[in-house]
């Protein structure tokens, strides 16, 4: 203000005589300032603005891995011609469910219908060998020989010894007794050529039984061979599963090389929906966590892009199955969880997010998440202190669930953090406080520890 007469507000020791001396004039310079003072002072402060508070609270909290992955099927079963031939049948409808052992494909069965009965023939014929082999006389008739000649041995022995005895008395001649030696050492060599016949017919009937042994052996593997071809003209489904496009028509060569280079056709495809599979990679530093996972069967959510929500109804998977491997090139390990899809909504190749509660923090300090702002020192919440001001705390912010946020620290339980009117406000401001409007309460799907207790949150 204005004093003494000094318009310009500088206090003056000469100020008494410059008014006396201005007289009048210097009376209505003093009155037409004093009036524009009036006009141009300080504006009123504003008013304070109002911000949505809530009051932090301490939760028991989920902690959660998200993950990405593909959906895989369970089983996949390719149904491919395994013999060469027209396909003459097909006996189901394309995109529906097969069930195991059911007819898919049948191929012309008439070739390998004969075939069954030409190898049959001859299998026949050489157990008629074997059974004819098994009866051969040869070497009873060899050991008889051998018995004979023996027994003329032996008399032309008795023979010689007797005529060596007259020749000794001097009653025989030496023309007798040399017929009677060389009759003995002709049966001796008769007996010798009888015993290595029965031997040679002793080897070749064991040689022979072998052959057609192994003659009935052959004819009957090629009998099997005939049956396995036979059947694999009737092609069945060998697994429960949705079956896709056939991609064979009637009519058409089937088969090894039918399509060149010895490939066996493919006719179609089996998968086995429910359950459906999802491979994520998993960071290899994560191996051990994973491992206790899958042991106690973890539990996952499915999330699909532009769907939410498994549609299932909120069918959780579970982690079943870790490879024994981790990639070089990615340091990631391979890891499947699986889910019910007893509708087949959830096909095969289909992009998807996985979300597990891993662990849970217990008593943790947590805020609505959209009262932590990042900021580059940091991220920083905006409290209201006792005397109604705003004051700017630093926290470490830790994992988010179902809209809140964990505050490991710099924020205690019962601080009154503001949620709405942000950009109203700056630190040391007064502010006006009223309970924030959040269209979910904070925690709605978690267990309050202040609750659990008998306290109020």
């Amino acid at each position: 203000m204005l004093r003494d007469g000094n318009v310009n507000g500088v206090a003056s020791s000469s100020t008494p005589r410059r008014v006396k001396w201005a007289g009048p004039v210097a009376a209505c310079v003093v009155l037409a300032a004093l009036g524009g003072c009036r006009n141009q002072g300080a504006p009123p402060a504003p008013a304070a603005p109002t911000v949505g508070v809530v009051p932090s609270r301490r939760m028991d909290v989920p902690i959660e891995s998200i993950t990405n992955g593909t959906t895989r099927a369970i089983e996949e079963v390719v149904i491919r011609a395994r013999v060469r031939g027209f396909l003459t049948e097909r006996h189901f409808k394309e995109g529906t469910t097969v069930k195991a052992g059911d007819l898919l494909f049948v191929i012309d069965e008439e070739p390998y219908k004969v075939a069954l009965k030409s190898a049959q023939a001859r299998k026949d014929e050489a157990e008629a060998s074997l059974t004819k082999a098994e009866k051969s006389k040869g070497r009873e008739v060899a050991a008889a020989k051998v018995q004979l000649d023996k027994a003329q041995l032996h008399l032309a022995v008795v023979e010689e010894g007797r005529m060596r005895a007259l020749m000794a008395r001097q009653a025989g001649s030496r023309e007798d007794f040399d017929r009677a030696e060389a009759e003995r050492k002709k049966y001796e060599a008769q007996v010798a050529a009888d015993e290595a016949s029965y031997q040679q017919a002793e080897a070749d009937y064991e040689v022979g039984i072998l052959a057609a042994k192994a003659q009935v052996e052959a004819s009957l593997a090629a009998v099997r061979d005939a049956e396995l071809n036979l059947g694999y003209c009737r092609m069945v489904a060998p697994i429960t599963g949705r079956i896709g496009e056939a991609r064979v028509k009637i009519g058409n060569l089937v088969g090894p090389e039918a399509t060149g280079g010895g490939a066996f056709s493919e006719l179609a495809t089996i998968q086995q929906l429910d359950p459906m599979a999802v491979d994520v990679r998993v960071a290899g530093r994560d191996l051990e966590r994973a491992t206790g996972w899958v042991k106690r069967g973890l539990k996952a959510t499915l999330i699909r892009p532009g769907l939410g929500v498994n549609q299932e109804g909120g069918e959780q998977g579970e982690w079943y199955f870790i490879d024994n491997t981790i990639d070089q090139t990615t340091s990631t390990f391979l890891a499947k969880i699986k889910f019910p899809n007893a509708a087949g909504s959830i096909l095969p190749g289909e992009y998807v997010r996985l979300r597990s509660v891993v662990e849970h923090s217990q008593g943790a300090v947590v805020v609505p998440e959209q009262c932590v702002i990042e900021t580059g020192a940091g991220p920083v919440v905006y409290v209201v202190d006792q005397d109604g001001k705003v004051e700017s705390r630093r926290v470490e912010a830790g994992e988010t669930y179902e809209g809140v946020r964990i505050v490991s620290k710099g924020l205690d339980e019962g601080v009154q953090v503001i949620v709405e009117g942000l950009q109203l406000v700056r630190p040391g401001i007064p502010v006006k406080v009223e309970p924030a409007n959040l269209a979910k309460p904070v925690g709605e799907k978690l267990t309050a520890t202040d609750a659990a207790s008998g306290r109020e949150g």
